[in-house]
């Protein structure tokens, strides 16, 4: 076993380099939800408006250490990643006793789209993989042994895996039809039970914040789901639309050059039903089935259900093992590949020499989302310092634009936003602009596009400034903003939009 956990740790150490190296380097900013999270941190509390309390608490830990900056906030990112690698050789090793089941298992877990996003940028997924790869490796040791001490320490992990993502509360019910169909005798002894009462200490703070704020998480996740919310009419087109957008994206996030062993897996799941496949693949099947039920009435975003499919690797290079030897070879060209095309996608300026432009433009690009934001905060800067403003706020009707101008501003303000139609978000419970009414604070307004709200024009005395910002990325522009600058706030007419 040592020489291929040798050979990992230098992998996962190479990899992790070259991640913190990007971050370092890049011109791109973070990811909005990766700054929402970290104003989170400067407002530390019990849970928040869509997540448990966790992610907060990475970032105040890691940019406690580090400071604020972008490296800072995504090294715990890269570490979990590492560590979520590392778990998946570990259990794949012991699942198949064959530690090159468990090492090839996380070099292509490694090489995975979905496995790259959580890496990369530090969301809540990040955290969740791995403390689903945790659970996992002690529950198969529970189910295993039925020592009741892997029970304890599967529930610990779930319950800290719940307090960084509330699907973790999934991983009950699948270990519960996976003992059902694998050992119902389990299920007549203490160990899932014990499982179970130790993983529910993580309601423990979501149930009391929420009882003090309106239950706002429960009808936000409700509303994602389409249990909450006002019913539309089943509209056919769209429900293809999102079912094949659902079905396509997730076979892209997983590798598309992974699809045929993801095919001999299911084969010879059916045909020899092996407790180890069992374990990997029920999550994923049942947690994939799911958001196909969700996707058909709305849109599922394309990372929603890839927790599940963690350890899918394992099944897969299980089964390449017992395959012929030109599927062997195939799984480390394969596992080549999409390694280097990750390596493209998140520097796909080298391509556009090569006509990369016209395969993927600019402005459909999704890294192009993370670019403009450092520089619109050093405008900000120059704008504050030129005009004078001693006593302003910073605000916007977009809780992204707040979030990004919170970490680019220089000072890290606590920013605000106001509603003119948007959906309810984590600035709604804490205090808003109007403690600013009427004592003589400027605005600084940001916004996407460059329409005029009438509500900030006569919410102020007079407004002193308006300008666009333009967002380049590879060269073209993808986005435009407005800045603008108002005198003295009176009151702005926000709209009551009850919308999760």
């Amino acid at each position: 076993m040592k020489p291929y956990s040798f050979r990992l740790i230098l992998i996962i150490l190479v990899v992790s380099a070259i991640k913190i190296l990007f971050t370092a380097t890049t011109t791109l900013s973070l990811f909005s939800e990766e700054t929402q999270h970290w104003l989170w941190s400067q407002n530390l509390d019990w849970n928040y408006y869509s997540k448990p309390l966790m992610v907060a608490v990475y970032n105040f830990i890691f940019t406690g250490i580090f400071g604020h900056t972008d490296v800072a906030v995504r090294l715990s990112a890269v570490l979990f990643s590492a560590g979520t690698a590392w778990l998946v050789f570990e259990l794949g090793n012991k699942m198949f006793r064959n530690p090159e089941v468990g090492f090839w298992a996380a070099i292509m877990l490694l090489v995975m789209p979905f496995f790259n996003l959580a890496s990369f940028f530090h969301t809540t997924d990040s955290s969740l993989l791995f403390f689903w790869a945790l659970s996992y490796y002690w529950l198969w040791n529970a189910t295993e042994t039925q020592e009741t001490r892997y029970w304890v320490y599967a529930g610990l992990a779930s319950a800290i895996g719940m307090l960084s993502k509330n699907t973790m509360v999934l991983v009950i019910p699948l270990i519960f039809i996976y003992l059902l169909l694998v050992d119902t005798g389990q299920l007549k002894q203490k160990g899932f039970y014990i499982f179970c009462l130790v993983f529910s200490l993580s309601f423990i703070p979501i149930i009391i914040w929420n009882l003090q704020n309106d239950f706002v998480t429960f009808k936000h996740v409700g509303s994602l789901g389409g249990v909450v919310g006002e019913g539309k009419p089943f509209d056919l087109r769209a429900s293809l639309k999102y079912i094949s957008e659902y079905a396509g994206g997730q076979m892209a996030i997983i590798s598309a050059f992974f699809i045929p062993f993801l095919i001999m897996s299911f084969r010879r799941l059916i045909k020899f039903r092996e407790r180890q496949l069992v374990f990997i693949m029920l999550p994923a099947v049942l947690v994939w089935c799911l958001f196909f039920g969700i996707s058909i009435s709305k849109r599922v975003e394309v990372n929603w259900p890839v927790f599940a499919y963690v350890n899918l690797s394992i099944a897969m290079v299980f089964v390449v093992s017992h395959a012929a030897v030109y599927w062997r070879k195939y799984l480390v060209y394969s596992t080549a590949v999409s390694g280097l095309f990750i390596i493209l996608i998140m520097n796909p300026s080298t391509l556009d020499a090569f006509g990369y432009k016209k395969v993927l433009k600019p402005e459909r690009d999704p890294l192009g989302r993370l670019a403009g934001y450092d520089e619109m905060g050093k405008r900000v800067d120059v704008l504050i310092d030129s005009l004078g403003l001693k006593r302003y706020f910073i605000f916007s009707d977009s809780y992204h634009l707040a979030s990004e101008m919170a970490f680019y501003v220089t000072g890290n303000p606590q920013t605000y936003t106001i509603n003119l139609g948007r959906r309810k978000n984590q600035f709604d419970l804490w205090p808003g602009v109007e403690q600013f009414e009427n004592r003589g604070y400027d605005g600084v307004y940001l916004q996407r596009g460059t329409a005029d709200r009438q509500e900030l024009i006569e919410g102020f005395e007079g407004r002193i400034l308006k300008e666009h910002f333009f967002v380049v990325y590879r060269g073209d522009t993808v986005r435009t903003f407005s800045i603008e600058v108002y005198r003295n706030l009176h009151h702005i007419r926000e709209k009551e939009i009850e919308r999760y």
